[in-house]
């Protein structure tokens, strides 16, 4: 029954998908197999452009990356496209062969440049943040790339993505849009809140002055030092400075500074206080005048934790 709904064209190209699935030994003497399903990339018929995309994905080589990549480029339908970046996206996942080549594509796929279709785009960014999550490479340059992207959806998905990435890399392009007033103050607020939300370990003046000590002394001595050199970063004053250009700018407005302030009091930094000081006695808000008073006594009981 189900093989009734299928065409020949879109029969040949699934035999030909589960001929190699169950015989991958002999994948290198199938290439004019695959070869076939490039070729049915080209079909007129939706539906056998789509199988010939979903066979690549699944039985991927080096060869039909470079298959997928050129439809990419050439395929007229948006859905063909989506289908081709999830292609791409289970070849990169599963470190096929390829699976570099295919990362670059989904690179391609993402901007905007390359790339017309909204949800192409966002699927395709999407895939790379999961890369990222997994170790597959680092996705910030993608997605700082994209707050670019005239999409004010893809822009927003692109801070949400930051944020749930929570590295140190992800600061400064979340800075950067925080204080962005080409962008809209919706997109600039969840920037804001992204820069209070990221987690980042730091040892402080004393922690980074020990890592100082034994990286120094390791370095004398030729041997690996124990402290990574990430320790010597001051990542919360990073965020500070970030947020604190937000409130020191007086055209910001009062909701912008309100939510500044709140990101600062959860990073509790103490070089957060002048800034914090500043604010509760010289803004024009006395919203924002009293919740900076709030995230002084939150930065300054830190100490007794």
């Amino acid at each position: 029954m189900a093989c009734s709904l299928l065409s020949k064209s879109e029969m040949r190209s699934l035999i030909i998908t589960v001929a190699l699935l169950t015989f991958p030994g002999i994948l290198f003497a199938q290439d004019r197999n695959i070869l076939r399903l490039g070729q049915e990339l080209q079909s007129p018929d939706l539906g056998v452009r789509r199988q010939a995309a979903i066979g690549l994905g699944r039985v991927s080589q080096p060869q039909s990356v470079r298959l997928l990549q050129q439809a990419l480029a050439n395929e007229q339908s948006a859905s063909i496209r989506l289908e081709l970046v999830r292609a791409l996206r289970n070849i990169a996942f599963l470190r096929y062969p390829g699976y570099r080549e295919a990362l670059q594509a989904l690179g391609n796929a993402a901007n905007e440049a390359f790339e017309p279709d909204l949800n192409v785009r966002l699927r395709a960014t999407q895939a790379l943040w999961e890369a990222g999550k997994k170790d597959l490479l680092n996705p910030v340059p993608f997605l700082d790339r994209n707050l670019d992207d005239s999409s004010q959806r893809l822009r927003l998905a692109s801070v949400q993505m930051l944020r749930k990435l929570g590295t140190p890399a992800t600061i400064p392009p979340l800075g950067r849009a925080a204080n962005d007033k080409a962008q809209p103050e919706t997109i600039r607020l969840r920037a804001i809140e992204a820069l209070g939300a990221v987690s980042l370990a730091e040892g402080g003046v004393v922690g980074r002055a020990i890592a100082a000590t034994n990286i120094a002394v390791a370095n004398r001595l030729g041997r690996e030092p124990i402290m990574p050199a990430a320790a010597l970063e001051k990542r919360h004053e990073q965020q500070i400075r970030f947020l604190g250009a937000v409130l020191q700018d007086p055209d910001n407005s009062s909701t912008l500074a309100l939510r500044a302030v709140k990101s600062v009091g959860q990073v509790k930094d103490k070089s957060s206080v002048p800034i914090l000081q500043q604010v509760a006695t010289t803004h024009g808000d006395a919203a924002v005048r009293s919740q900076a008073l709030r995230a002084i006594s939150h930065v300054l009981a830190r100490q007794y934790e």
